[in-house]
């Protein structure tokens, strides 16, 4: 075991900061375990820390929590006067706890914080900071991992996740503090707030900006037909209602709509993984339901599954964020000035589109606090952003991907194919022939511990300097000057063909990226597969 490690472990051990349970803890560890737990201290990444739930330097634990904390009000006290915080919390265990003890290691550095009495989403925390004018928000979520995970996501005074510099001058903060002995004021103290419930209907009311013809949902909303799943998470709180106050018909996959911090019926509780809606599918059947529609534990995510014959079939993010624009585009008057975001990974259909309907594109890293960065140099002129990981930004006061808004926006699209008696696979039927046969696939290959960081590397150095595919135009978005600048490849096998090859930046994994276009779909798929099975097997060598 390295020195680093060992010194790190006995800190821990010997410093009089841990509990007596989290002490045993450490004291049962085996050597790998001391490894994984402490090689390297958790970092922001795209979405803040999160981590795997346990006690250690690269794990989530109260410890870790309200290190990041003190090191973030200190940030908040140099920058402003009287600083104040959002905070909100998901569904996953420890949330609630992790979310108070923030709050009062905030108000003993006297900073005023404002926190949710119940869980709530990531959307609604976004929403918060702008509706309370705070400097800062926390969610405390890790979104759509498994239950071992928690994390702690910060938001700007524009309800956006931060962005560089305030995520290294954060980070800068934390790097100063040399102990876990942090204190923490009562709970019963003046700078300590629940927020009003009443903002949950100004939230509502700010979603349902996003409807462009209300007169289509007052005149067929009530001939659609719905199933929703919530994945155990804090969606069931609003989606229903949202539903109900349209008059749609819906069910409700029961046994995931109920709040559990272990997603019994949902264990990797993924909108993106289609294995997660086989319930769904068979209360779908039940209702004939037009669509299943699905979010994430902390509900910014959107997923939609729907019915095609005698099943239903799953829309990936790029054809849900492509059928938006698309709709939203063809609704909207455009201006010269006009744009929409997508990231780098994100599907060129959206260019297409665009291109088509004249509204400019940009073009950010992934995470939707890069779309929200966007979002605020314009917002007059500022349309549509998304990434293909069923991440949908609109233009309202909400500065993260929300599935409340994309609901609405998408019930919306339904009822204006149901005004024309037309099909969702009509519609997206119509996209192809306008702009192609678009196909896309996200390969990840996941990774353990302080070796797999390594083999990591191994990979994207091995990429760098290969020639694949004979590939000539192979752009590395390291050796860029700009806010594009990550460690990205992008392969331009020929204009209808490309894949891009990055490390996550929230977990220990390599996400591929595959893209084709055709004038046929089975042509699209022939030439992804193909390409896809060649830099899978290639990688796997390595």
């Amino acid at each position: 075991m390295k020195k680093e490690i060992l010194d790190k472990y006995n800190e821990w051990l010997n410093e009089g900061f841990l509990t007596s349970e989290d002490k045993e803890i450490l004291l049962d560890m085996s050597d790998e375990e001391v490894i994984d737990a402490f090689y390297k201290d958790l970092e922001f990444g795209t979405a803040g820390i999160r981590g795997i739930m346990g006690v250690g330097t690269n794990r989530i634990n109260i410890y870790n929590i309200k290190k990041v904390t003190l090191g973030l009000s200190n940030y908040l006290n140099k920058k402003y006067n009287n600083p104040s915080v959002v905070i909100g919390y998901d569904t996953r265990n420890n949330s609630r706890e992790y979310a108070f003890r923030t709050a009062l290691v905030l108000n003993k550095q006297g900073i005023k914080t404002y926190i949710f009495k119940d869980v709530t989403s990531t959307p609604e925390v976004s929403f918060a900071v702008r509706y309370l004018n705070t400097n800062s928000g926390i969610m405390i979520t890790s979104s759509h991992n498994s239950k071992e995970y928690n994390g702690y996501k910060v938001f700007n005074d524009t309800g956006s996740q931060i962005v560089s510099p305030m995520d290294k001058d954060i980070l800068e903060e934390i790097n100063k503090i040399r102990t876990y002995n942090i204190d923490e004021e009562n709970l019963n103290n003046e700078l300590f707030n629940y927020i009003d419930p009443t903002i949950d209907a100004e939230f509502l009311k700010e979603n349902e900006k996003v409807l462009i013809n209300t007169s289509l949902l007052k005149n067929y909303s009530n001939k659609l037909k719905v199933t929703y799943t919530s994945f155990h998470g804090v969606g069931i709180k609003v989606l229903p209602f949202i539903l109900e106050k349209y008059g749609i018909r819906y069910n409700l996959v029961n046994e995931q709509c109920k709040i559990d911090p272990n997603f019994t019926y949902a264990p990797n509780p993924n909108p993106e993984y289609e294995y997660n809606f086989d319930l769904a599918k068979k209360y779908a059947k039940e209702l004939n339901s037009d669509v299943i529609i699905s979010t994430d534990p902390d509900a910014d995510r959107f997923g939609v599954l729907y019915k095609v014959n005698d099943g239903y079939k799953m829309l990936d993010g790029n054809m849900i964020g492509s059928i938006m624009l698309y709709y939203l585009l063809n609704n909207k008057k455009i201006i010269n000035n006009n744009y929409v975001v997508r990231s780098i990974v994100t599907s060129n259909l959206v260019d297409r589109i665009s291109n088509y309907y004249n509204a400019n594109v940009k073009e950010v890293l992934t995470g939707c606090k890069n779309i929200a960065k966007e979002k605020n140099k314009d917002e007059e002129n500022y349309l549509f952003g998304f990434e293909e990981s069923l991440g949908y930004m609109f233009n309202i006061g909400v500065n993260d991907k929300n599935s409340f808004s994309s609901c609405l926006f998408f019930i919306e699209i339904l009822c204006y194919l149901k005004s024309y008696g037309i099909t969702l696979e009509d519609y997206i039927e119509e996209i192809f022939n306008k702009f192609g046969y678009y196909e896309n696939k996200t390969i990840s290959v996941n990774f353990d511990g302080e070796d797999g960081i390594r083999k990591m590397n191994n990979i994207m150095n091995f990429l760098r300097t290969s020639n694949i595919l004979n590939s000539e135009n192979r752009i590395d978005y390291l050796n860029r000057d700009d806010d594009l600048k990550t460690n990205a490849l992008k392969f331009i096998v020929n204009e209808d063909e490309y894949f891009m090859v990055r490390p996550s930046g929230t977990e220990a994994k390599i996400k591929l990226y595959f893209f084709s276009r055709s004038n046929s779909k089975e042509k699209s798929i022939e030439r992804i597969n193909n390409m896809s099975n060649l830099i899978v097997n290639l990688i796997k060598d390595i």
